[in-house]
């Protein structure tokens, strides 16, 4: 194995700067929204625990070895509304399939504006700008933009999904469509996140005033409920074949070193355009291509694969995977296996298991079992 100056040492060191004081304050200050490159009441590791360059788990547990709990609870809970988005539509894989079979829309000028930052909605274009610039928006700025695309733009959310899929470089399959479904009012039904002008203007210090048209929408409705089809996968740490496939969106092998080391080949892959649902913008690919080949560095068996993945996987009868959770990834791998003989067993974390037991109904039901989660954890 080799050493290498990579991603994984950004995030650590970014880690270390904000568990050392900052966090302390996270919960007072996390909703205010400095504008680009003031992000400081933040921790900014988001690009990172996305593609498990620093593991959700990884980052709990060295949080509480430095403070208690009740220090840094909002902190902690914001990690697991992470876990929590997956194990919901880990069981709901439908709610994927159908926001990604809507076509995209094209030619409308309502749109356009939209994507464009030409909308003339200060707040909405500068984060459009800062958006495609950066490939980041505070949390609480992706709540004001999700609801004024909905409710005052008058666009179908899943094309504002789409878009944030498209520039973020912490863009997570379920993260991003359940957070959209949550603005818009159905993911809790009836209660949807409307934006106001005075929220903006107080949480940006003043950086944006006006008022906004719109500002007591009623939520989205759909006729429709999603009932539980899919099932938590099961914790499984053994190796079934003598290959193993790694998607970038679960690149952290703390733990599995020995494990990975016996196999003949890792593959490394991130999806190219042509094969997602969903086209991401030239930055984010490169992001993705960078952790990717990091992660290759690691490991003498490690290699990318790209533009040759369906062929190169399609002479292999066989295969383990590090389970890629219901996404893009997912979507891919069950594609190839509708078109070929290969057989796939999964690698999955205890730690996701255990998680995704609690994610049948809401994140506060799931609340309740922090402690328990924690417990396992630590122990």
């Amino acid at each position: 194995m080799r050493d290498s100056n990579n991603h994984r040492h950004i995030a650590l060191e970014k880690a270390r700067i904000f568990l050392s004081s900052s966090i302390l304050e996270y919960a007072k200050k996390r909703n205010f929204d400095h504008g680009p490159s003031a992000h400081q009441n933040v921790s900014g590791l988001s690009k990172y625990i996305s593609h498990r360059v620093l593991s959700e788990y990884e980052l709990i547990r060295q949080v509480l070895s430095l403070h208690k709990y009740q220090t840094v609870e909002k902190f902690i809970q914001e990690i697991l509304w992470r876990i929590y988005w997956k194990g919901w539509l880990e069981m709901r894989p439908s709610v994927w399939t159908e926001f990604v079979q809507m076509p995209a829309k094209e030619g409308d000028a309502y749109l356009n504006a939209a994507l464009n930052g030409e909308t003339g909605i200060e707040c909405f274009d500068s984060w459009v700008t800062e958006l495609k610039t950066t490939n980041y928006l505070h949390n609480h700025a992706r709540m004001w933009f999700a609801s004024i695309w909905i409710f005052t733009l008058r666009l179908p959310w899943q094309l504002g999904a789409r878009f944030f899929l498209k520039h973020l470089a912490d863009g997570d399959s379920a993260s991003n469509t359940l957070s959209w479904r949550w603005v818009a009012g159905l993911q809790t039904k009836g209660k949807q996140y409307q934006a106001t002008s005075q929220n903006i203007e107080f949480y940006t210090s003043g950086r944006f005033k006006g008022s906004l048209p719109n500002e007591s929408a009623c939520p989205k409705i759909e006729f429709k409920d999603y009932p539980i089809t899919g099932q938590v996968p099961p914790a499984n740490e053994i190796q079934e074949h003598d290959n193993l496939l790694v998607f970038e969106n679960d690149l952290y092998f703390r733990g599995r070193e020995k494990l990975y080391e016996s196999y003949k080949n890792i593959f490394v892959t991130s999806l190219p355009n042509n094969k997602r649902h969903i086209s991401l913008s030239n930055n984010v690919l490169k992001f993705k291509a960078e952790l990717a080949e990091q992660f290759c560095r690691q490991f003498n068996n490690a290699k990318i694969l790209s533009s040759d993945l369906e062929s190169t996987l399609s002479t292999h009868s066989s295969l383990d995977v590090v389970y890629p959770f219901t996404g893009e990834n997912l979507s891919f791998l069950e594609s190839v296996k509708s078109r070929t003989s290969i057989k796939y067993s999964f690698l999955v974390r205890h730690e996701d298991s255990v998680c995704m037991q609690y994610c049948r109904k809401g994140f506060f039901q799931f609340k309740k079992y922090i402690p328990n989660i924690l417990e396992d954890l630590l122990s």
